[in-house]
């Protein structure tokens, strides 16, 4: 389905009011809008190396986001969204190198409609990834890339007619019911895009399995239409078994399937009404279901529990009441004698219950890190194994309420990124005889150390260095203290030996006219449009000239 197609789709979108998020401002990238990572807790000594990957939604400016674990913006994909949604951003591996994977789309009401696509490491695009089968576009739900970087497991919602007389006879609560919203997910070659397996919940799950009646809830739609089709199943994880075999999560009949990888039947099923298993425990709502481990006769499985049909206790238990608030579990699966049991289970110092979204991810030290979904929470443990993890890292999004935006998965990667677009420059000075102040960015670089200032009063050069800096957050300022005002300046990214990464344009210093008012030493604040605003014309003075000819700082290095 071409792009221009799906953006004419109508979008129906039922979803609690929410409030705008508390954003940071870039001087030298003012495009971005990312919201603030709150770090609460980070034990260094004992988390993981890595990045923090989120994707906000249902905020001010939705994009997938990378993090340092202190808090700090690395990379914000808003430009490969462009207004839409974008959802699942992980590191992946493809062509046998990492990359970024991640879904984005039009937001629909639980669901989405859209691409998959895949960035290498210099944040190009290397390939968007569609549904095949003259299927839906793909959902938001999977984009998982396996068998070496050769395909993708996505997951798409579609709605079909519904005959209640054949598909529920004797249920007059669905008498009325002519459309259903089921569950479709699709192995897809990235080589050719064709489709190499196809399941659909409806051939093979009967609607009596649904724990969400039409009408119900604000995504259960009410079955009376095509654009509010019953979402009956939910699908909302796709993982895959060395085998062949399939792991399936179906949100709206608290189920998690194994299903066969030639003819698509249920080999067993785990929690629901007709559980396979004698548990004990349970979960509901779950997200996020994979495979960890399996045997000639175990299988070991992890999901998020999000419980979100009960209240959370009013004090917390030393173990999960079970659904009392949410939770990542490890379940182990003895397949010959069908019974399940609780390995490990891990509870955010809040104990927030999240109603829907949120994943558990298995990090290579053996610590775990939770996203909390539709709370915009991150918690890092250390292994469990001994029924006592430690909170290593605890942080969340900051906005005027908390929960109040929602990231749909979130995870942590290590990721090593030099982008082919130049770094960002913005230079301020208060008037024309004032030293300027340096704004630098290089929007998803990984490797800066350290930024270097060149100034010159000719746009062609010749360039000057005048100062050297430590980089500093995601936008590193800087000045000269003794310095004289310069019509244009280079920014160099130096990396940890000091090699140059990268160079901006030239840029020319902007000096606030007298029409332009609140303009201090350093700026005129974050909500000017400086493109649009009044500027002086500066004159070059012999004086000026004259502090060009020497580049003091110039041979800075860095050591390891």
């Amino acid at each position: 389905m071409a792009f221009n197609a799906l953006l004419s789709f109508t979008v129906l979108i039922n979803l609690v009011p929410r409030a705008l998020a508390q954003v940071q401002h870039f001087y030298s990238n003012p495009t971005l809008a990312p919201p603030t990572l709150i770090v609460e807790t980070h034990n260094r000594s004992i988390t993981e190396a890595g990045y923090i990957f989120m994707s906000p939604f249902q905020d001010p400016q939705p994009a997938p986001l990378i993090y340092r674990s202190d808090g700090t913006l690395i990379w914000d994909g808003v430009a490969f969204v462009d207004g839409l949604q974008g959802h699942d951003l992980t590191v992946c591996d493809y062509n046998e190198a990492s990359h970024l994977c991640f879904m984005y789309g039009v937001q629909d009401n639980g669901y989405a409609r859209g691409y998959g696509l895949i960035l290498d490491q210099t944040y190009t695009q290397v390939l968007n990834v569609s549904s095949g089968n003259d299927q839906p576009s793909l959902d938001q739900h999977e984009f998982f890339v396996k068998e070496n970087g050769t395909t993708v497991l996505a997951t798409i919602y579609k709605q079909i007619p519904f005959d209640a007389a054949t598909s529920a006879p004797g249920n007059p609560a669905l008498a009325n019911i002519t459309w259903l919203q089921v569950g479709i997910f699709q192995e897809i070659d990235l080589a050719t895009n064709d489709v190499l397996f196809e399941w659909q919940s409806s051939d093979f799950v009967p609607v009596s399995a649904s724990y969400v009646a039409p009408g119900t809830t604000d995504i259960s739609g009410s079955g009376l239409s095509e654009s509010s089709a019953w979402d009956y199943f939910h699908i909302n994880s796709v993982d895959k078994f060395e085998n062949g075999d399939y792991l399936v999560s179906g949100r709206h009949v608290k189920t998690v399937y194994r299903i066969n990888g030639t003819d698509g039947s249920i080999v067993w099923q785990l929690n629901g009404m007709t559980s396979d298993f004698t548990q004990d425990f349970t979960f509901d709502f779950q997200h996020n279901a994979r495979v960890r481990e399996e045997t000639d006769s175990t299988v070991v499985i992890s999901v998020y529990d999000n419980g979100s049909d009960d209240s959370p206790p009013s004090t917390g238990n030393s173990k999960p009441g079970y659904e009392s608030y949410s939770a990542g579990k490890v379940l182990s699966l003895d397949t010959s004698a069908k019974t399940s049991t609780l390995l490990d289970w891990y509870v955010s110092p809040g104990k927030q219950l999240s109603t829907s979204q949120g994943d558990l991810q298995y990090l290579p030290n053996g610590n775990k890190f939770m996203g909390m979904g539709d709370l915009p929470f991150v918690v890092e443990f250390t292994d469990n194994s001994t029924g006592d993890a430690t909170v290593a890292y605890y942080a969340h999004l900051e906005n005027d309420n908390t929960d109040t935006f929602s990231s749909y998965r979130n995870f942590k990667f290590e990721w090593i990124a030099q982008p082919v677009a130049p770094p960002d420059l913005f230079v301020y000075a208060q008037n024309c005889s004032t030293s300027p102040v340096f704004y630098a960015s290089w929007n998803g670089a990984t490797e800066v150390e350290s930024w270097r200032f060149r100034t010159s009063n000719e746009s062609t050069g010749p360039f000057s260095t005048v100062q050297t800096v430590v980089k500093s957050g995601f936008e590193t300022s800087a000045t000269v203290a003794s310095g004289e005002f310069s019509l244009f300046t280079i920014a160099e990214a130096r990396g940890a030996f000091g090699e140059l990464l990268g160079s901006s344009s030239a840029v020319q210093t902007f000096v606030p006219a007298a029409s332009v008012t609140g303009c201090t030493t350093t700026s005129c604040g974050t909500t000017l449009n400086y493109t649009t605003a009044a500027t002086l014309s500066c004159p070059v003075t012999a004086s000026t000239r004259k502090s060009h000819r020497k580049a003091p700082g110039y041979g800075y290095r860095f050591t390891a």
